[in-house]
């Protein structure tokens, strides 16, 4: 379930990492950049882990409520619409969900105070207020409520950001991606079942991206000389790190991987040094690319097959 374009940024991390860590065993690094795709679904799963641990803490809190030496009128007949969601409902009874979370070890038990802050702040939003003062109860409503909480609300508090980006180094980066995933997955469910996506079950994807990253650091030295042969009055070192691993990465593509046609190679690396380094970063990227590629071109050393050919 992981795009191409995710997985380039993960190859760009990585080689980063590779390039200040003076690593030498490239076995065990390919096997640590794989660790770091699967932990993708670490962070998927744990949200939606999330939003059952909501459904618990309300649950818990009703009947703590009940319990006071003098509970009030409220207290004794809540409104418990968000525990009976039934999507929530659905998702909990999900077999996949609580095989995934066995698998992977995930846990809240010992974020109590987080689960409680981020409830408390639900409380107090529009959206839920609105929910609850709604009498209306079918599974698309409820879908919908949770949808909104989860890209309304949960998503944009601060807290719920730092949380999760604290928990690995690359999820920040992966966060939009998720909670993308994570609305994708309640839109598609149904009364019947949650699908839940798998990562990296895809080989070709897998295959992709390892090869992207091994081809990158094998070659780095090659391609950095076909690099400075075109930034003119540069010297290399002045080029930024990030735009040298880019021009990296699409060089790895234009000559070392001919299923990958050279229109998305050209478009993805420009984009991505747009997002991820300086400001003039995409205009010179994009420069330096094009004279590369008329150069290779004429000498006929990018060799494209299969999809490869698809302009």
């Amino acid at each position: 379930m992981l795009n191409r374009r995710h997985l380039r940024i993960r190859v760009l991390q990585f080689v980063y990492y590779w390039n200040k860590s003076k690593q030498i065993d490239l076995v065990a690094f390919e096997k640590e950049f794989l660790n770091s795709l699967r932990n993708v679904e670490s962070l998927y799963i744990l949200m939606l882990m999330y939003l059952l641990e909501l459904r618990i803490f309300s649950e818990n809190h009703i009947e703590g409520s009940k319990n006071k030496k003098l509970p009030s009128s409220k207290d004794l007949n809540p409104n418990k619409k968000f525990v009976n969601n039934l999507f929530l409902k659905n998702l909990r009874d999900n077999s996949d969900l609580t095989i995934r979370v066995n698998s992977l070890k995930l846990s809240f038990s010992n974020e109590n105070l987080f689960i409680k802050d981020i409830y408390f702040e639900m409380l107090d939003s529009k959206i839920y207020k609105e929910y609850m003062n709604n009498n209306k109860t079918t599974y698309e409503d409820d879908k919908k409520f949770i949808i909104n909480l989860f890209s309304k609300e949960l998503i944009e508090m601060e807290l719920f950001q730092e949380f999760f980006n604290k928990k690995d180094i690359f999820w920040e980066d992966d966060f939009p991606f998720v909670c993308n995933l994570v609305i994708k997955t309640i839109k598609e469910s149904n009364f019947k079942r949650v699908h839940l996506h798998n990562f990296l079950n895809n080989k070709e994807e897998k295959d992709f991206s390892i090869d992207l990253l091994r081809n990158t650091i094998i070659n780095s030295h090659k391609f950095s000389d076909l690099i400075s042969s075109k930034t003119k009055n540069w010297d290399l070192e002045r080029v930024a790190h990030i735009d040298l691993i880019l021009m990296q990465m699409a060089l790895s593509e234009l000559l070392k991987m001919p299923s990958v046609p050279v229109k998305v190679t050209i478009n993805e690396y420009i984009e991505l040094a747009k997002y991820y380094s300086t400001p003039n970063s995409k205009s010179f990227v994009n420069g330096i690319l094009d004279s590369l590629l008329i150069e290779l071109r004429n000498e006929g050393s990018i060799k494209k097959i299969g999809r490869g050919l698809f302009e």
